[in-house]
């Protein structure tokens, strides 16, 4: 779905306008930890805040919070949120009560003995930028291979038995994708259209700069928002 059709259908605000960041573009607390391999450096970084900087320049520019460069990232296991406990989408053997900390050194544990014995990147391809579910701005990634793509989902799986978190219902399909902004309002109808063209263009612009992205190493970070990731521990 473009831009522009997700704008026309919206009937309520943006989905993680004051979950994530407030009317101004303000993050706000949202806590957890996660397994990131970060592309914060060298060709990723350069493509990836190109891209940016082209839609954030754009008459609907405003209507989004833009990520710092330093947070970009690919996710490549989704760990838990600190404020989402329900059954499902919390680990089997931890507590609903637990504290935040003792969340984080949960996850830790049970990630630490699955550590990739083979250090060999997991090799993606962008597959196009464009306006996310959510009506933020994402890259969408994939695998390069359908064996890369056994690999890393082969992998995803024994994370998620170890941690006990098999029964969520996103994981199998989980989406791979660099987050480049959040929307905190919707764009008028001519600049949601102009949008979706300065999306079109990032995309080219973006595939041909990086071709080919080696994500590794897979961190295991906290955070408190959704702008900065503090690494914990490695599974490589």
């Amino acid at each position: 779905m473009s831009y522009a059709e997700t704008v026309a259908r919206a009937d309520a605000p943006p989905r993680f306008l004051g979950v994530r960041f407030d009317a101004e573009g303000r993050a706000l607390p949202a806590s957890g930890n996660t397994v990131i391999a970060n592309l914060n450096a060298g060709a990723p970084l350069a493509a990836l805040t190109a891209a940016r900087d082209a839609l954030a320049a754009t008459d609907a520019g405003r209507c989004f919070a833009w990520l710092p460069p330093a947070s970009y990232h690919m996710t490549l296991f989704d760990g838990v949120l600190h404020a989402i406990r329900e059954p499902g989408r919390w680990p089997e053997n931890l507590p609903a009560d637990a504290s935040e900390a003792e969340a984080d050194a949960f996850m830790l544990a049970r990630l630490g003995p699955c550590a990739l014995a083979e250090a060999r990147p997991f090799r993606m391809v962008a597959r196009a930028v464009e306006a996310s579910p959510g009506g933020g701005v994402w890259v969408a990634m994939g695998c390069a291979t359908p064996a890369e793509e056994a690999r890393l989902r082969g992998w995803r799986d024994r994370l998620a038995r170890a941690c006990g978190l098999t029964g969520r219902p996103s994981h199998a399909a989980y989406p791979f994708h660099v987050t480049l902004a959040y929307a905190i309002a919707w764009a008028e109808p001519a600049a949601a259209r102009g949008f979706d063209a300065a999306l079109a263009a990032a995309d080219a612009g973006l595939r041909a700069r990086l071709p080919l992205v080696e994500a590794w190493p897979p961190l295991v970070c906290r955070f408190r928002d959704m702008t900065r990731f503090d690494p914990i521990g490695t599974l490589a």
